[in-house]
């Protein structure tokens, strides 16, 4: 296929940036366009497992920690930790989530399908600082491996920066390159640091973890040449 065909295929505007990012020359286009996809497939490989792996360990510390097995549910009734008068400026926004797919699930509801459920977002806003405080405090325990002096701030900010990558793949945004369009992979490559730091963190080994999965530095150092 030519340049004109993935063109019409995939629409001006969208492969536009790429000819922008490599000073017009239609081939090298193209293979950015091709690298990007490779960058975004190894890297959504990684966050599915990375995601699955952070909720199930943040599920298992409030069941703990609540001694009980169904605290996403339990925690948005009266008194419990979703209804504190904390989140009202927020619309308690937390709580509408639990409930709103609590009752799309209706008859197939469990604990698990609700875990499973609700978003990488909602994940990641456990550590924001009115649901860790007012969760207790200790949810950044479940970092078996975190250096001594690890702030909830910091976890915090770099889970959001992960959940910002996975929204980009996620709706078929560039890694790439820049606003100005110059290529430009260290934002992305810092996240998938971020990954790797916080696997380590929650004490698993990545190559383990990720094994046959993680091309990223490859297809970086690729796409840089």
């Amino acid at each position: 296929m030519t340049y004109i065909d993935f063109e019409i295929a995939l629409s001006k505007p969208r492969i536009g940036r790429f000819l922008l990012a490599t000073k017009g020359d239609q081939n090298k286009a193209l293979r950015l366009y091709k690298h990007n996809i490779q960058l975004s497939q190894t890297l959504f490989g990684l966050l599915c497992i990375f995601e699955v792996t952070l909720r199930n360990h943040i599920d298992m510390h409030y069941r703990n920690h609540f001694n009980d097995n169904e605290w996403l549910k339990s925690n948005c009734g009266q008194g419990g930790m979703f209804s504190h008068p904390t989140f009202a400026k927020y619309g308690f926004e937390s709580r509408t989530k639990i409930l709103t797919t609590f009752a799309q699930l209706g008859k197939r509801y469990n604990h698990d399908r609700l875990v499973a459920e609700l978003s990488f977002g909602f994940w990641t806003y456990m550590f924001a600082p009115i649901q860790f405080i007012v969760g207790g405090q200790g949810l950044h325990k479940i970092y078996v491996n975190r250096p001594k002096g690890t702030t909830q701030k910091l976890i915090f900010n770099e889970l959001d920066e992960i959940r910002s990558l996975r929204n980009r793949i996620a709706h078929h945004e560039p890694l790439c390159f820049d606003r100005q369009h110059q290529i430009f992979t260290n934002h992305t490559k810092a996240t998938y640091y971020y990954i790797i730091k916080h696997t380590i963190w929650l004490g698993y080994d990545p190559n383990k973890l990720y094994l046959g999965l993680d091309e990223t530095l490859n297809i970086i150092e690729t796409i840089q040449k």
